[in-house]
């Protein structure tokens, strides 16, 4: 029995001894979600696309839940995306972080229908819309978009930050 324990205990010693020399400390800035270059404007938005006018709904939409992540590179890119939800639109923008603003290049490639998009008059703006539900203070984003598959045609995107919230949730018009 003394040789059974001997030897448990010297395999027990063994593997805690490999586990912590195997175990280690993760260097990558990226992994580390504080060191997200774009981090202050990542989340999710309920936006919605109205026509150049800024008040009528494009197409008769109505808000749908838009992401906003960083890119891999961890630069002042970002992701601009709906979900492939509504208009379509998944488009890499540049921030800059002093002001909140963003846009992109002309014609950039929009990723769910392989057209292009032209976003201008971007900015976050920070707690400076309640929402409507909850009366839970958040940032608005708003932007403008000219897509190629409607060229001439400026559509005006507003929102706020999603709260996860039930009585926030799936707002409308």
């Amino acid at each position: 029995m003394k040789d059974i324990t001997k030897k448990l205990s010297f395999l027990l010693l063994g593997f805690a001894l490999m586990s912590s020399l195997f175990s280690c400390e993760n260097d990558d800035p990226v992994a580390d979600p504080s060191n997200i270059v774009v981090e202050d404007i990542t989340g999710d938005w309920w936006v919605i696309a109205l026509e150049p006018d800024g008040e009528t709904p494009a197409y008769g939409g109505d808000y749908v839940q838009f992401s906003t992540y960083a890119t891999a590179a961890n630069n002042t890119n970002f992701w601009l995306d709906d979900n492939d939800l509504w208009m379509e639109l998944k488009a890499k923008v540049s921030l800059d972080p002093s002001t909140l603003t963003f846009s992109s290049v002309p014609d950039t490639e929009e990723l769910y229908t392989g057209e292009t998009v032209t976003i201008t008059n971007g900015k976050f703006t920070k707690n400076s819309f309640t929402t409507p539900g909850s009366n839970t203070v958040v940032d608005e984003i708003q932007f403008e978009a000219e897509f190629s598959w409607d060229p001439g045609t400026v559509y005006v995107f507003k929102g706020y930050e999603r709260t996860g919230k039930v009585a926030d949730d799936n707002p409308h018009y």
